[in-house]
């Protein structure tokens, strides 16, 4: 009987486990929503045990539903954040998530030292920055930062609760700590941002492929299986997407907690300008960078759109406007294409007239536009768009980023393309699968493709998006302004208590 591999996404949503036969075909799933993470203004943290707790139980609901005995367990998780351990592997209070704002006034103060540490890493560091959050660790709580021997991330404590052992990949914690062009983490990180302790907590890195252990939880698996850290969570969806495993993809948008855009290139020189905050990592199944734009604000904005304004639908038809919504609204501003700790939400052309399914669709348009935006600046060869994330199931959204970027747009099918990007990655290094074996079998071809649209809604867009990104640069100016406003305002709320 054939073995199956088993995957986990342990997300910012949700928390999500497959197991995929020898086929690549998804034999089983489990799922819960992701009970771990607490919001409270700009602090939003991670309860580490609860996570823990939350990811043995979804693996070991898929497990009970095998039959085929299991190759190994292939892992990731949220890329960014702070995942504190001490000494004995035990969690020194929550994580701070990416999406943790506390680090933001940081980004402004540091200008200069941020300055240096983007022309050694090519990536500015941000509010979801762990050194950025170690950092604010050192300032605020110097008695809990004394008390870290280890700086994990998601997927590196979930590894370590998995086997007992401490390790990491590099992929995600170069754009951070070191050099993509060589693959060495560079002192000269903390040495400008003036911590501590950046480098000597970290975990021993090794290659994605050569970093695994044998399980020693119980999840209903024998001790010893082979446990595999995957990419992280970007570079795993992005995959499953089929960019670098699919013939005719050259590009990729994830739209799920955050907006991703992302393409693959042999020379990260070849993007235009990239922004402060782009990523480039090392491709985990062959050769090239991928090089993407990774984004506070994704498919959540419907959320907090529909939070601020009544009566809003809960899916949206077209419904065009001369409405426009900027989509800056996590606390920790944004992080690119346009990078700012400050950047905050409009909307703009609002009158008397202006209906709920106006805004609702406002906020999709919004989302196509920074796509756009994104794609224009990474670069890349002629070829398609691959839709993922949450809004990938809405044809209509899909219609609208056809017409916004003027590509083709792909649609995958069936959802879990973190999942089957990590099946994919299992494939390659625990089964000894070839590419070309990977990309027929383990990716699969697209289910349907959504072409170019009328040329009346493609001027539309192409219009609304000049005006769009015109208000965005006049805008910008002011979001310092906006902010010290908010920070004014909460004073005297709190004074009025």
């Amino acid at each position: 009987m054939d073995q199956v591999l088993l995957c986990l996404d342990s997300g910012t949503t949700a928390v999500k486990a497959a197991a995929f036969d020898g086929q690549g075909r998804m034999v089983a799933s489990a799922e819960c929503p992701n009970g771990a993470l607490r919001r409270e203004g700009a602090r939003v943290e991670q309860d580490m045990v609860v996570t823990r707790a939350e990811a043995f139980a979804v693996l070991r609901d898929c497990v009970a539903q095998l039959s085929a005995p299991v190759a190994g367990l292939v892992l990731t998780g949220q890329g960014d954040g702070l995942w504190p351990v001490d000494a004995a592997g035990q969690p020194v209070g929550r994580a701070l998530t990416w999406l943790d704002g506390r680090a933001r006034g940081l980004v402004t103060e540091l200008a200069p030292a941020l300055d240096a540490v983007q022309a050694i890493t090519g990536s500015r560091p941000t509010a979801a920055s762990a050194s950025l959050q170690l950092l604010w660790l050192q300032r605020n709580e110097p008695d809990r930062f004394a008390r870290i021997a280890h700086a994990l991330r998601l997927k590196e404590w979930l590894f370590l609760s998995l086997t007992g052992r401490i390790a990491g990949e590099p992929t995600a914690a170069l754009p951070v700590w070191g050099r993509w062009r060589d693959g060495q983490m560079s002192a000269g990180v903390e040495q400008a941002l003036g911590l501590t302790r950046g480098l000597a907590l970290l975990p021993e890195f090794q290659p994605v492929g050569s970093c695994r252990a044998g399980l020693a939880a119980d999840i209903g698996l024998p001790r010893g299986l082979p446990v595999l850290l995957g990419p992280g969570d970007v570079q795993s969806t992005l995959i499953g997407l089929g960019l670098g495993s699919r013939a005719g993809v050259t590009r990729a948008s994830i739209f799920g907690t955050s907006s991703i855009h992302a393409c693959l290139h042999l020379d990260p020189a070849a993007m235009a300008a990239p922004p402060p905050g782009a990523m480039v990592q090392q491709f985990a199944l062959g050769s090239g960078w991928l090089c993407f734009h990774p984004s506070f604000n994704g498919a959540t904005l419907l959320q907090h759109v529909a939070r601020q304004f009544s009566d809003l639908p809960a899916s949206a038809p077209p419904c065009y406007s001369g409405l426009i919504l900027h989509p800056f609204f996590e606390p920790g501003g944004e992080r690119s294409p346009w990078t700012d700790p400050h950047a905050t939400g409009a909307v703009l052309g609002l009158t008397a007239a202006t209906t709920p399914g106006e805004i609702a669709w406002a906020g999709r348009e919004a989302l196509a536009f920074v796509a756009r935006h994104s794609h224009a600046l990474l670069g890349s060869g002629p070829g398609a768009l691959s839709l993922g994330g949450g809004l990938a199931g809405d044809r209509h959204f899909a219609e609208f980023l056809a017409a916004a970027t003027g590509y083709e747009v792909q649609l995958s099918p069936g959802g879990h393309a973190g999942l089957r990007g990590l099946a994919a990655i299992g494939a390659r290094f625990l089964l000894g699968e070839e590419l070309d074996t990977i990309a027929a079998r383990w990716i699969g071809a697209q289910a349907e493709t959504v072409g170019p649209q009328p040329a009346e809604i493609t001027r539309y867009a192409t219009q609304k998006y000049g005006v769009f990104a015109a208000l965005v640069e006049a805008m910008r100016p002011h979001w310092p302004a906006l902010a010290d406003l908010r920070s004014e305002a909460e004073t005297l709320s709190r004074r009025a208590v």
